[in-house]
């Protein structure tokens, strides 16, 4: 019979997580509303020192997030599903080979979506040298600044998802209670990052909602599956498909890091230090999370 108290508690869990989530997502916005960030012009805005020192504190959280948290948990997955000889064991190290592949397929969408914007800019430029010729004033097109936030967007939010299913498999009401605390923390440090990020990206208001809207509800999503899947018997097996996706994203992550968030070189001191202060805050919380639920285990089917 199903536990009345930990289905409410789950349910409880999933509220918390979606308000809390959405509430921090917004708040640069709001701060933005005082310190006038985005009034800068677009080229000034990201070297202003306090977004920069923000900017890479968010960097240090999901590099520590990437090396610290996520990977682990995919190495773990991989090994389970080889002792359970549910997939061949490989020469080389499956979950970094994962990684690699998520690092690349990030590479390869990008300059997808850069070819296709580029061939789209190229054709309106051409449209404004006519209009120009003719004697008309016209605007020269910008590109769209949005590629670094749906990148962040895809990576977490497959990561969280998992991490709402840790919270809807918890069998007992102590477990729920702490997982959804340590769960929260760790997440309203990124969803203020992210939404720091998404905003200095100049990014179109609608857009950034929609981002922000479903960076928010996918972690609740996950505790409906973990609900749902702590019905079956197959709850505690290594899950193939956790284990790929899971490595794709971290690969995903690190490209995004890398090479859309901490980039900037000869920044300065401060940005250095907001970084390392990012990466040891999530160290931290690894730390003690990891400390007190304990080692997982998994079952073979």
């Amino acid at each position: 019979m199903v536990d009345q108290h930990l289905i409410v508690a789950k349910i409880v869990a999933i509220v918390v997580l979606f308000v809390v989530t959405l509430i921090f997502c917004f708040i640069p916005y709001l701060l933005d509303r005082f310190y006038k960030w985005t009034q800068r012009p677009e080229n000034n805005a990201r070297e202003f020192k306090v977004v920069l020192c923000l900017l890479n504190f968010g960097g240090g959280v999901l590099i520590a997030t990437t090396f610290i948290h996520m990977l682990p948990e995919v190495i773990d997955v991989v090994n389970a599903l080889q002792d359970c000889h549910m997939l061949d064991p490989t020469p080389f190290g499956l979950p970094e080979v994962l990684l690699c592949t998520g690092f690349y397929l990030m590479y390869c969408i990008e300059e997808t979506m850069h070819f296709v914007v580029r061939r789209r800019q190229q054709k309106k430029l051409r449209e404004v040298i006519t209009i120009k010729e003719a004697g008309e004033e016209e605007e020269s097109p910008k590109e769209p600044n949005w590629l670094r936030g749906l990148g962040i967007i895809v990576a977490l939010s497959l990561h969280e998802l998992f991490g709402g299913m840790a919270i809807g498999l918890e069998m007992t009401l102590s477990t729920v209670w702490f997982m959804t605390g340590a769960i929260s923390v760790h997440k309203l440090v990124l969803a203020f990052c992210i939404g720091m990020e998404i905003m200095m990206a100049h990014t179109r208001w609608l857009l950034a909602v929609v981002y922000l809207l479903v960076f928010s509800i996918v972690t609740p999503i996950g505790v409906g599956i973990g609900i749902a899947v702590s019905e079956s018997a197959a709850a505690n097996e290594p899950s193939t498909v956790s284990g790929i996706l899971q490595g794709l994203a971290c690969g995903t992550l690190i490209y995004v890091v890398f090479f859309e968030i901490v980039a900037k070189k000869n920044a300065g001191i401060r940005v250095l230090l907001s970084s390392v202060a990012g990466f040891v805050l999530m160290f931290g919380l690894q730390i003690a999370i990891g400390e007190a639920k304990g080692k997982s285990h998994f079952t073979c089917p």
